[in-house]
């Protein structure tokens, strides 16, 4: 399978099981596994498929929000991209940190870490 196709495949059952609620250890695991593999595919892109990372920084406009919000972290936390990449990346989670805790949380910490991307924002 195509690695974009299987990233979005991927994002895109996490927000489903996310959204039923994670009410038994198998949906944890479940939930941890998808996330896991979402990081997996996000350094094989980085890694050995740097063909692919333009491809990958497009997800930031893909429909679905869960697809882009995973894509701006991984970006940020897994891969190496140029600051017009990085702003749009920052300003995706910046949008959801608005509404969403753990990503003002996890955004708080990112610019206590990295001081020169708040700059680029």
């Amino acid at each position: 399978m195509d690695l974009i196709k299987e990233y979005i495949a991927i994002a895109i059952e996490f927000e489903k099981l996310n959204q039923a609620g994670l009410s038994s250890k198998k949906d944890v695991k479940r939930n941890n596994h998808f996330a896991d593999k979402l990081r997996h595919i996000s350094k094989t892109i980085e890694s050995q498929r740097p063909d692919l990372k333009v491809d990958f920084a497009n997800l930031l406009l893909h429909d679905n929000p869960t697809v882009r919000v995973w894509c701006a972290h991984h970006m940020l936390e897994v891969m190496t991209f140029q600051s017009e990449q990085k702003i749009s990346a920052l300003q995706e989670i910046a949008v959801r940190s608005s509404a969403d805790h753990g990503e003002k949380l996890w955004l708080d910490q990112w610019y206590n870490k990295h001081p020169n991307d708040k700059l680029l924002v």
